[in-house]
């Protein structure tokens, strides 16, 4: 039997398995040893050991199929009674005694692997996993671009200008773990077995179907999560003791440098669907307003070169324009030109 298409309830019921997670056939713990050796990217098998031992017992296939049996010919013999004496003589304990037997066993290790990965691995353990080795990029987008695709799960994403988004190797596989630099919207396909994870350098958010916006560029301290429906559970990367926090829909949560904690508020969702659209309108806006609706819609931080000598005010409107071609707009009025340097923008008056 092809033991690398095992999965973990198989494994922890193989018998052979079991005596290498507990040491007790040195011929057993030499194979599977040699078949981790060979086969590095067998992850299942190191969970399963783990899980073995978390549970301490001791369940085989004979265990499962002796209980199997039982039960079959007990729920036989029952079937073959007359009408009437199933009636009068329904042997309901002796049968869900059978039931009781037989089903621990069958899904004792199905609670535990259930319970093993509801607890999911905190976000800084997750963080430290990701290396060149176990993700590859899948998308990037310029300082002016916009990018959506969907993902092998089926889940949407929407990725905003100076954005990278790397998959694990296994992804769709045995997880459905993503790391992003920048800032995206995701539209989860819902998959109980497999929660969905955004990292980032600052963040871990896990979802199981749901929608929701992440932000963490490299170059900009404060790191925020949207939530536009479902649930999710946001913590930090760092190994600090900041503690995580869950949010509904109309929720955001932002953790700043210091990671003191998660500063979580309300927001108004047009703020999200403006986002999505990439819409800005300004009203006789002043430079801080502007500052604000880049950091907002594109994830751009501006800064000022030199102390604009004259009042900055702009009125307009913008429908899913890049900022390349807002900021030529708003430049024109208000006499200043830009440099461009990732997703930072320095005026110059």
């Amino acid at each position: 039997m092809d033991h690398s298409e095992f999965n973990i309830e198989d494994l922890i019921t193989n018998e052979s398995f079991i005596n290498y997670c507990y040491g007790t056939n040195n011929e057993d713990v030499l194979f599977w040893q040699n078949k981790l050796k060979t086969n590095p990217e067998l992850s299942s098998i190191k969970k399963a050991k783990e899980l073995c031992l978390l549970l301490a017992v001791k369940v085989t296939t004979e265990d499962k199929k002796i209980q199997l049996e039982k039960l079959k010919l007990e729920i036989e013999a029952f079937e073959t009674l007359p009408k009437e004496r199933k009636a009068v003589k329904l042997p309901v304990r002796k049968i869900w005694a059978w039931v009781s037997v037989a089903a621990s066993i069958l899904i004792l290790t199905s609670i535990y692997v259930a319970q093993y990965f509801a607890s999911n691995p905190s976000g800084a353990t997750l963080y430290s996993k990701v290396t060149t080795k176990s993700y590859h990029l899948t998308a990037r987008t310029n300082f002016d671009e916009r990018k959506k695709l969907k993902l092998p799960d089926g889940t949407t994403v929407i990725m905003n200008g100076s954005s990278e988004l790397k998959l694990a190797n296994d992804y769709n596989v045995s997880n459905r773990h993503v790391y992003l630099t920048g800032e995206a919207f995701f539209l989860v396909k819902k998959d109980h077995s497999r929660p969905f994870v955004v990292i980032t350098d600052k963040t871990a958010t896990t979802a199981l179907g749901t929608s929701f916006k992440v932000q963490s560029y490299e170059s900009s301290s404060p790191a925020s999560v949207m939530l536009a429906t479902g649930k999710v559970k946001v913590e930090t990367t760092r190994l600090t003791d900041v503690s995580d926090v869950k949010l509904v829909p109309g929720e955001q949560a932002v953790l700043m440098q210091d990671n003191a904690a998660f500063q979580k508020s309300n927001y108004n969702s047009s703020t999200l669907q403006n986002w999505i659209n990439r819409k800005l309108v300004f009203s006789n806006s002043n430079l801080d307003d502007i500052v604000v609706k880049f950091r907002e819609i594109y994830g751009i931080n501006i800064i000022t070169s030199n102390t604009p000598s004259e009042h900055v005010s702009f009125t307009g409107e913008f429908d899913n324009k890049n900022p390349t071609e807002v900021l030529e707009a708003i430049g024109f009025s208000n006499h200043f030109t830009y440099k461009q340097n990732n997703n930072n923008v320095t005026l110059i008056f």
